[in-house]
């Protein structure tokens, strides 16, 4: 700290004294300065600094001068404290070495030319010696030659403070473009933060000839300039920096009266954007021409379409102040039901992908959206503290009906989801742009509920009194609800899972719906934060799109149907686990059918289908699992001649084992089932020998093993593994038998035994089977 050399353990206690919070609960919209005590607090470290410096014989010689935020009364614990001397250099010499033994650090400086104190110093520098207060008599009359000469300079310092004030802020805004300063602000550097406050004033210190009405502004910077002043002595008086870190907000929250962390923050984020603001518009009036202003005076705002008519003629920061200040009397509660459909017309307005995004941000940085949409006031200053969401709740919603408009020009920023864009006719993209608006307005309402739903009852009031058509008001509705559904699948659960598949259709999610949510939720995520989306998330939503619609998926839903149809009643695991290669080449009704037989009882006994491409495939069912099933079932079929081209092996509990086989035989449908009616009285043929290529394990948990077989094709594979896997007491949970040309693979999923490791199971596999 700066006044840790010579503050003392007593001087640190008073300071907390005087440091008090603040006489009333701090509200931006009651700007009463005087209820910090930001200012004494300043004055009394300011006193401590000058008895210090006054304690040099010669300090008089030496004719200092105060600057920066000592001179403006700003002064907190860590503050930079800032000097100019005008005396003779030796004797200034001496007082700098002075107080640098006692570990006084000072920031000074001796002018470069006693004529010019300008010369060879940055602007900031120059403006410094506005604000400078002097110490002795003579030191105040040099100065004052000194002012004087600056402001005989006025229009050169002037265009060059302004012209440096806007390079400086555009890089501080970059700098500070993050999501850490939204969720842990610095009271100093960020956007609306102590340096945009102190560069507002001293702007209109030098072009208030410009101003025909300031005051409402100058309250608002005045005010917060002592909120922010008591935050940031607070944080430096106990040891903290400028940032307001997590940790700390809840102590200065509890220490200057708010009942809760997110009050005090949501009011510190509000004064953040309208010091923002106000402090922008000052910098824009004082770079505006005299035309310009006088423009804008003369314009007459009687209207709401008066207010966006002049906001799209210019957005610029000068016309927003203009409607800022006649929202009240424009939106007068005693019209506000006449003024329903102005809101409608304006909003459609505002949200036509085509129209320009200037206009859009103009309505909010004015505050029109909050006459517009008034659920929107209450998200103003809303943080969601989280290391996901970027901005506030309301800066949020505008960036997302923002990013509608920059994804229907450029879509191709949505990668491999581009092509989805496609299908979005004008109607869809309206139902995306006000969802947009419209997703999050319920945040912060109700406990336990999700702000999807209670967003809908928004929806629903303010449609209605808009009159849009039920249609249109259903869909947002929906997409409001839903909003979530699409990042969660894609992001957490398996996009292939035929159990996700139905909860999504359940939901109403296929069709124009899916493409309208997959490309609200690209917009959403990345207006959420623009540095989590990247081309793995556009993947996955990409890959969650191309399941739902593949084949797989139709055939899978054909399935639900036809067991509808029938009002078949099946365990939930059996969707879960069934073979969707099953779908595919039997077709639903087929399969429907079956099970239709199994659960009736009637059809227990092997079962011959014939697919669509005519290949024919047996269906094995038991209501009871056993070891050794699967092997007694493909030894039938090896001893009846029967080979296997591919299988599809389940386990279901509560239901039992089902499990099927598309043979590969020249014999027909008669002569299989011929065959299938002798097998009782038919001597099982021993396995031939067989030796596999490889026997892998794919992965193991605690629950399951996944084994691997392969090789080339030949008679009794199958059976032999199967029958291998038996011998070692291993229960089948499911199997799923490929073969490719020559080559054969069989994926057996087999239950975990407790008292045996899979790499022990394997190395016996591999002892029999592999050569």
């Amino acid at each position: 700290m700066a006044f840790k050399s010579f503050l003392g353990a007593d001087d640190w206690q008073q300071a907390k004294e005087l440091l008090t919070p603040p006489l009333v609960m701090p509200d931006g919209n009651v700007r009463q300065a005087f209820y910090f005590s930001n200012d004494n607090f300043s004055l009394w470290l300011g006193q401590k600094l000058e008895e210090k410096i006054k304690q040099f014989p010669d300090w008089r010689k030496t004719h200092p001068i105060t600057l920066g935020s000592w001179a403006r009364s700003e002064l907190c614990p860590k503050s930079d404290i800032d000097m100019l001397f005008c005396g003779e250099e030796a004797v200034v010499l001496d007082l700098i070495n002075s107080l640098q033994e006692q570990g006084f650090k000072l920031r000074y400086r001796m002018p470069s030319d006693p004529l010019d104190w300008t010369s060879n110093v940055e602007i900031f520098d120059v403006l410094a010696l506005l604000k400078a207060k002097p110490w002795t008599s003579e030191g105040a009359q040099r100065l004052f030659e000194q002012q004087k000469k600056i402001w005989a300079q006025k229009s050169h310092f002037r265009r060059e403070t302004l012209k440096t004030v806007k390079a400086e802020r555009k890089a501080r805004a970059e700098r500070f473009d993050s999501i850490t300063n939204y969720l842990e602000p610095h009271i100093k550097f960020g956007p609306g933060g102590l340096r945009d406050l102190e560069q507002g004033l001293q702007i209109y210190q030098l072009f208030s000839e410009k101003f025909t009405n300031p005051g409402h502004a100058l309250d608002v910077l005045n005010y917060y300039r002592s909120f922010f002043l008591s935050i940031r002595q607070k944080l430096h008086i106990e040891g903290q920096g400028d940032v307001l870190s997590g940790s700390t907000q809840f102590d200065v929250a509890q220490w200057m009266g708010y009942s809760t962390q997110k009050d005090f923050m949501r009011e510190l984020e509000r004064g953040l954007s309208r010091v923002h603001f106000f402090s922008d518009w000052i910098v824009d009036v004082a770079g505006s021409t005299e035309i310009d202003l006088k423009k804008t005076e003369q314009v007459h705002l009687r209207s709401p379409s008066d207010l966006l008519k002049a906001l799209k003629k210019s957005p610029r920061l000068i016309v927003q102040k203009k409607v800022r200040e006649s929202l009240d009397s424009v939106f007068s509660e005693s019209a506000s039901r006449s003024l329903d459909n102005q809101r409608r017309l304006i909003l459609e307005d505002l949200l036509d992908i085509k129209s320009a995004d200037a206009v859009l941000v103009a309505s909010f940085r004015s505050r029109m959206i909050d006459k517009l949409v008034p659920e929107i006031q209450r998200l103003v200053g809303y943080v969601q503290h989280d290391q996901y969401h970027r901005f506030t709740a309301d800066t949020h919603i505008m960036q997302a009906c923002r990013e509608v408009k920059r994804i229907f020009k450029k879509s191709k920023d949505l990668g491999v989801l581009q092509k989805f864009c496609k299908n979005l006719k004008p109607l869809d993209w309206k139902i995306i742009s006000w969802t947009c608006l419209y997703h999050d307005l319920a945040k912060g309402l109700g406990a336990g509920e999700l702000h999807g739903d209670l967003g809908t009852h928004i929806v629903d009031r303010d449609f209605k009194q808009f009159e849009l058509n039920k249609t249109f008001t259903e869909e947002v509705k929906w997409m409001v609800e839903n909003h979530l559904e699409l990042s969660q699948a894609a992001f957490r659960k398996n996009p292939r899972d035929p159990q996700l598949w139905q909860e999504l259709k359940e939901k109403g999610i296929h069709g124009s719906r899916l493409y309208r949510l997959v490309i609200f939720t690209a917009i959403d995520i990345r207006a959420t934060n623009p540095e989590a989306w990247n081309d793995w998330k556009a993947k996955l939503l990409h890959d969650l799109v191309v399941s739902l619609e593949s084949q797989k998926a139709h055939n899978f839903f054909e399935f639900q149907k036809q067991i509808s149809k029938r009002k078949i009643e099946f365990p939930l695991d059996f969707l879960e686990r069934l073979s969707p290669d099953l779908l595919e080449n039997l077709g639903a009704a087929k399969l429907a059918e079956d099970l239709e037989l199994i659960l009736k009882r009637t059809h227990l006994l092997p079962a011959i289908y014939k697919a669509k491409n005519n290949d024919i495939w047996i269906r094995f069912f038991n209501s009871v699992d056993r070891a050794g099933l699967l092997k007694e079932y493909v030894q039938v079929l090896y001893s009846l001649g029967l080979g296997v081209r591919h299988a599809a092996i389940h386990t279901i509990p509560k239901f039992g084992v089902y499990d099927w086989f598309q043979l590969s035989t020249q014999k027909d449908m008669k002569q299989i089932k011929l065959l299938l009616e002798k097998n009782t009285a038919l001597n099982l043929k021993p396995l031939p020998v067989i030796h596999f290529e490889s026997v892998d394990l794919v992965s193991a948990t605690q629950d399951e093993w996944v084994i691997v077989f392969k090789a080339l094709d030949q008679s009794g594979l199958l059976a032999k593994a199967s029958s291998s896997l038996a011998e070692l007491g291993m229960s089948i949970l499911s199997a799923r038998v490929h073969t490719w040309g020559r080559k054969v693979e069989d994926v057996f999923v087999l239950k975990a035994l407790p008292d045996k490791s899979a790499k022990d199971i394997l190395e016996k596999l591999n002892q029999g089977l592999v050569q």
